[in-house]
Parts: structure tokens; C-alpha cells; sequence
């Protein structure tokens, strides 16, 4: 006789998928730009999810630079070699979990505990990998990087993949291959004035533009432009800015003709301005002074934001499959109930022949 599978168990495996896609879809409302596919800021791969495995590899290839062939000339034996490398990208699981009082109090609430417990456990997972995302964009590697508030936000920096860090002597000049800090002597004399500017940002667009390997523009509806994500603490400093209402202007315009735009904090120098607060932020009292982590790096002479412009594929997320993503038990025989969400992939900033493929960072003053 075949065993007809319970109701419990049913919901459960809905209540897995529907967290999964929850968490997903709250995650690409944070980035904007997050897919399958080389034209997003996050690249994503569910190779994993259909096959086993704990180490996905994401193929990047520059663009061709060539000159090509002209008129009748032979092209066989002409081509051009595409330039490419691979990115590997390491899976881990991150797990949290509820556990409720017991049915007595359970009892005395006027809210459904166990659906609390998971909207708050969806919250948290779609935290989790937002800020993930941004430490592995910023070269993060100080697991005491705390927030605003003080709390502490870097714990798992190295959590799944160690993302490369900005090189010590970039920032102490000041300017790298992929980095510009707002004192154009280095990290070490940034002061309270060396603020986020809009000629900062003009700045990292033209050196993602003129980069080897260039840094590729996002494509959508028509446009192709860079992403540039700000701290919102280096946005209030944009906005006291006589450029600012040139910037929301132009913002506005394109969001009445393109959705892309809509929601935009300001476009300028073709980068299209977003706010986020997950953006790495550097408090030097607390962390230590640099984003490598306490006596190591290059200091920071003042709290600052490391903001971030971004092409395609800049940052790489492997998913795997997790029939398990929401898991509800209980315990004492029933008395207490416990909830618990957990996410099996990784992610990482991807790298070009030492180099990263698709983000500048841009260090800034930003004081609270």
C-alpha cells in the first residue's frame, strides 16, 4: 500500500520554496540588478541546485578588442582569441532559528507566533545575504566592522568565500587600478572634508570606462550605464551638493520613460546613483582603522563609507538545492515550537587576472 505523505509535510516543503523565493526576491529589491546571466551586478548560478557539488565555476570573458577584418581579407586563421578566466565560487550554510515559549504563551498572544517567527527569519536570511554581498564587493575582511548603531555586521566576512581586499599601497596613494579614496593622498589623511562628491563619481566612471579589462556597462531597456551604490550617510553629503538637483533631475526624466530608473537616487556621468545601506561603513573607534581588519591594511584616519561602482558580473552567487529552507519542529512533547531557516550557497567578488572584473571602490569620509 503506498503511504499518502501528511499535510504537516506539505506545508513545510511550501513553506521552504516560498522563503527561498521571498528571500530572493527581497534580495534583487535591495540590488536591482541581480540574475542569471553575465548583464546583472550579481550574477547568479543555480547549477547547484539540479547537481551536486560544493565548488561552482563562473566563466568571464573580456570584451574583443580587435581590429578586425576588412573588405575580401581572409579572416580564417584571424580570429580573435577571446580573453577569459574562470571564478570559483565556494558553498557554506548559514542557519538561524526560533524557539518559542510554549503553548501557554503561545496562548496569551494575539498574533501567530510561528508566522512571526518566520517573516522574521525571512528578514534576517534576506540581511544576511545583502550585506554578504556588499563585504565581498568591498574587499571586507574586519570580522569587528560594525554599523551605524554599533552592531557588529562583519562577524562573517570571510563567511562562504574570503573576498580579495584592496591592496595596502592603493590605498595609501590613494588611487588603484580599481579604487579612488576621496584624499588623493591615501587613506591615512582622509579628513572630515574629503566627503562624497559627484566628482567622485564622474572619476570612478571614467576609470571603469578606460580599465583593462574594461569594466562592462548594465544593459536595460535601451540604456547601458554603471551602478553605483552610496552609503546612505555619503548620500546626505550628495545632497548638499549644487550638482544634486542636476542629478535627481536626470534620474527622474529617464524613470518617467524607463522603470529602471524609478526609485533612482540621481544619474549622473551615466551611473545611476542607488542608496544602500549595507554599503561597508568603517567606524575607526570600534573596528579598528581599516577594512582588512584591526593592525592590518592601510588605516583610515576617519570613520568613511566604501562606496561602490559596479558593472556586469561583479559579484558572483552560487545557489544550491535546499529542500530544507524552513524547517518547523517541536520539543518538551510538544509544548514548544521552533523554527528555523537556512541557506545553503555562496558568494564572492569576481576576479580578472587579479583584478576585479566589475566594481571600483570609492572611499569617502562619512562621519554619523
Amino acid at each position: 500500500m503506498a503511504n499518502t505523505i501528511s499535510i504537516d509535510a506539505l506545508r513545510q516543503e511550501l513553506w521552504a520554496k516560498e522563503l527561498l523565493d521571498d528571500v530572493m526576491k527581497d534580495v534583487e529589491n535591495v540590488m536591482m540588478f541581480m540574475g542569471e546571466g553575465q548583464n546583472n551586478v550579481v550574477n547568479v548560478s543555480r547549477d547547484l541546485a539540479k547537481l551536486k557539488g560544493d565548488i561552482q565555476t563562473f566563466g568571464l570573458v573580456a570584451r574583443l578588442a580587435g581590429n578586425g577584418i576588412t573588405g575580401d581579407s581572409e579572416l580564417e586563421g584571424n580570429e580573435e582569441a577571446m580573453s577569459s578566466y574562470s571564478e570559483q565560487v565556494a558553498i557554506d550554510q548559514i542557519r538561524n532559528g526560533v524557539r518559542l515559549t510554549g503553548k501557554l504563551d503561545a496562548q496569551k498572544t494575539v498574533y501567530d507566533q510561528i508566522r512571526a517567527a518566520r517573516e522574521n527569519l525571512r528578514v534576517w536570511m534576506k540581511e544576511f545575504i545583502s550585506r554578504q554581498i556588499f563585504l565581498k564587493l568591498g574587499g571586507v575582511t574586519n570580522t569587528t566592522l560594525v554599523d551605524t548603531n554599533g552592531v557588529v555586521v562583519g562577524g562573517r566576512a570571510a563567511w562562504s568565500n574570503t573576498p580579495d581586499y584592496i591592496p595596502d599601497a592603493h590605498e595609501a596613494a590613494g588611487i588603484g587600478a580599481r579604487y579612488l579614496c576621496a584624499e588623493t593622498t591615501g587613506t591615512d589623511a582622509l579628513a572630515a572634508a574629503d566627503t562624497m562628491t559627484l566628482d567622485l563619481v564622474t572619476s570612478a566612471a571614467t576609470m571603469a570606462t578606460l580599465a583593462n579589462p574594461k569594466i562592462q556597462k548594465i544593459e536595460r531597456g535601451g540604456e547601458s550605464f554603471y551602478v553605483m551604490y552610496l552609503h546612505p550617510l555619503c548620500v546626505r553629503d550628495i545632497r548638499k551638493s549644487a550638482d544634486w538637483k542636476t542629478a535627481q533631475q536626470n534620474a527622474r526624466e529617464r524613470g518617467d520613460k524607463n522603470p529602471v530608473f524609478r526609485g533612482a537616487l540621481g544619474y549622473w556621468s551615466n551611473v545611476l546613483l542607488l542608496e544602500n545601506e549595507f554599503v561597508p561603513w568603517l567606524d575607526v573607534s570600534v573596528a579598528g582603522n581599516s577594512f582588512r581588519g584591526a593592525a592590518t591594511g592601510t588605516d583610515c584616519a576617519v570613520d568613511c563609507a566604501r562606496n561602490l561602482l559596479v558593472g556586469q558580473s561583479a559579484v558572483l552567487m552560487a545557489e544550491a538545492s535546499n529542500p530544507d529552507a524552513l524547517v518547523v519542529e517541536t520539543f518538551d512533547y510538544k509544548n514548544k515550537d521552533g523554527v528555523a531557516a537556512n541557506f545553503i550557497g555562496g558568494i564572492q567578488k569576481a576576479m580578472f587576472n587579479s583584478l576585479e572584473y566589475g566594481v571600483i571602490a570609492v572611499d569617502a569620509a562619512a562621519a554619523v
